[in-house]
């Protein structure tokens, strides 16, 4: 044996150059439903439901942020609202100063980017509910933080944010804002799905799985955990610049423990650890409490979020993605067993 080189066979003897054949009608083809689903709201909708549109595209942005952290890296955030809450803010300094959109967008990154670091960077160590408190209390000190600087953003009564303008686009139109947002909601879209596929990616769900387990394989746990947070608060950060702009008024409540949980609620309920259970999610967050205002019973929306959540932690734990695929599973199979007994 020596002097030879021991090579596992390919199972099937396939060519390897086949999955990435493949690879591109499959992309072609998600590419084909986006634009399909985008094409939407614009070609069938009045401007009302053009606008919500929009604010799911935004808050799309935001739970794709919160699935990468909690859905793929298993860390626990009850903050993810206060960074939509620190782009939100950054975009209006930023607007009374007389800065663009463009500038705002660079501004609301690194400032996101710092205020991870400096939540992310002491709890390496934590995990689970004790991250969360200590999320849930900087979400705290930054409430207070925005309530007692009127001067700089607006306090208590909120504050006006003035549209984006890119060229003859102009965020007040809700064509225009939905435009607007559909650009970084497909590129943040692209970049999760493509997450998946990296190294990054994979040591995200070693982590999630188990940190013990991942560190002896050689996985830099605590380097994987901030890189989530970072990545989870840039996200939150364009979420949060782009509400500013499409809404035209941000207030402390927008940003709150509450606004938290529901986004959590809404990963969860879509599928955590899956794209398009974050799009679900998103969704959700939007759409349903307009229902339950349109229906005349804009108080159960809080207790019907509650009840779903319960719902989904005991019957359905992988979201309405996993219902879904789980369906789909066991119609394939009755079509096979019908086959076959052909």
């Amino acid at each position: 044996m020596t002097g030879t080189t021991m090579t596992r066979p390919r199972r099937g003897g396939k060519n390897p150059t086949v999955g990435k054949g493949r690879g591109v009608p499959r992309l072609l083809t998600r590419v084909a439903v986006f634009a399909v689903i985008a094409a939407v709201p614009p070609l069938l909708f009045d401007d009302y439901w053009v606008f919500m549109s929009a604010q799911v595209l935004a808050f799309a942005v935001a739970t794709l942020g919160l699935d990468i952290l909690y859905g793929r890296t298993g860390q626990m955030s009850l903050a993810h609202a206060s960074f939509m809450g620190v782009g939100a803010y950054t975009t209006y300094v930023m607007a009374t100063n007389g800065y663009g959109p463009a500038m705002q967008l660079a501004a609301v990154i690194g400032v996101a980017l710092i205020a991870a670091l400096v939540v992310s960077v002491p709890t390496l160590r934590l995990s689970g509910m004790r991250l969360a408190l200590v999320t849930l209390a900087f979400g705290e000190l930054l409430a207070w933080a925005i309530r007692n600087t009127t001067d700089l953003t607006g306090g208590t009564q909120g504050a006006s944010v003035d549209p984006f303008l890119f060229g003859r686009l102009d965020s007040s139109e809700p064509l225009h804002a939905y435009l607007i947002a559909l650009v970084p909601a497909a590129i943040a879209t692209a970049f999760a799905v493509h997450l998946g596929r990296t190294q990054l990616g994979r040591r995200m769900l070693a982590v999630r799985d188990s940190e013990l387990a991942a560190e002896s394989v050689g996985v830099a746990v605590a380097r994987t955990k901030v890189t989530a947070f970072l990545i989870s608060a840039v996200y939150a950060g364009v979420a949060g610049w782009l509400y500013a702009g499409i809404t035209g008024f941000i207030a402390p409540p927008d940003f709150d423990l509450f606004a938290s949980v529901y986004l959590f609620v809404a990963v969860v309920i879509g599928g955590a650890g899956t794209v398009l259970g974050a799009w679900l999610g998103a969704s959700y967050v939007v759409l349903m409490p307009e229902v339950f205002t349109l229906a005349g019973q804009p108080n159960l929306y809080p207790i019907v979020g509650g009840a779903l959540l319960a719902i989904v932690a005991l019957v359905v734990p992988d979201g309405i993605v996993g219902l879904g695929r789980n369906v789909w599973r066991r119609i394939r199979g009755v079509r096979g067993d019908e086959e076959e007994s052909k």
